[in-house]
């Protein structure tokens, strides 16, 4: 997550004009994106016994199950959705101001962490 905040400061021109820094930022978004994917994959997992299809769906899920708040949730299908676009590179779909954007939207991924954080904590988990 350091390097993807170091390059919030990048400006939008300068993230287009700048191939090295577009790689490094979508490689960590994807990471970021799978790495929460994970998390809500075992979770759910754990209280339904199995995951839903989707990723985004998982995320949705956690809402509905009270452990995330629901924008909380639906902040984190979309970035799971977004995951898909970068892992799978859907040729002009990858609009770089829209990775400009999600670079800018970090607070989704700190957000979900304490979310979890915090149900872990009230169910004794932790």
């Amino acid at each position: 997550m350091e390097i993807l905040v170091a390059n919030q400061s990048v400006s939008r021109e300068s993230f287009r004009e700048r191939p090295e820094t577009r790689d490094v930022v979508e490689r960590r978004l994807e990471k970021s994106s799978q790495a929460c994917i994970d998390i809500a994959r075992m979770l759910v997992r754990d209280i339904d016994g199995h995951a839903p299809g989707s990723n985004a769906a998982t995320m949705r899920r956690l809402g509905e199950i009270d452990v995330l708040t629901d924008e909380t949730a639906e902040s984190m299908a979309e970035a799971a959705m977004f995951r898909n676009v970068l892992a799978h590179e859907y040729g002009d779909v990858l609009d770089q101001d829209v990775v400009y954007d999600a670079l800018q939207d970090l607070g989704r991924y700190r957000e979900f962490l304490v979310e979890i954080y915090d149900y872990l904590d009230e169910v004794g988990a932790l």
